[in-house]
């Protein structure tokens, strides 16, 4: 069977626009993907990217815990930042942290594990939305 290029991504974007997160109801760690992103200059400059495209890990290990944002083994990153302030409250996981220059705060659904992200720094921000699922228990 032949694929023509455009179908491809047709098929890969309409997978995109379906991913949904699971509920993370009074879970401590997440896996969490990012979905979509956009990217915006104090010149008020912005730009709609894949994730990848904007230096954004396609996958973080979220550990409320012990408080860190981990990149994947698989990503071979080595990447990981610390998670400053957790809440929970009204069906919403909220946390921050400051690392590098950079500030980052994720507001997640507990329901639905829908995440909604943003990370500021000197003259340039990301939003991001994306999808969380469990970790499985003892990983």
């Amino acid at each position: 069977m032949h694929y023509r290029p455009a179908a491809l991504v047709l098929a890969a974007l309409g997978a995109a626009a379906a991913l949904r997160g699971d509920d993370v109801s009074g879970k401590d760690r997440l896996l969490c993907t990012a979905v979509q992103s956009t990217q915006c200059a104090s010149d008020g400059e912005c730009k709609n990217a894949p994730p990848l495209d904007l230096n954004i890990p396609q996958f973080l290990e979220i550990d409320l815990k012990n408080r860190t944002a981990t990149t994947t083994k698989a990503s071979g990153e080595n990447r990981s930042s610390p998670i400053g302030n957790v809440s929970r409250e009204g069906g919403l996981i909220i946390f921050q942290g400051v690392q590098n220059g950079r500030a980052f705060s994720f507001v997640i659904s507990e329901s639905s594990g829908m995440a909604s992200i943003a990370v500021a720094q000197e003259g340039l921000t990301d939003s991001i939305f994306g999808a969380c699922t469990p970790m499985p228990e003892g990983k």
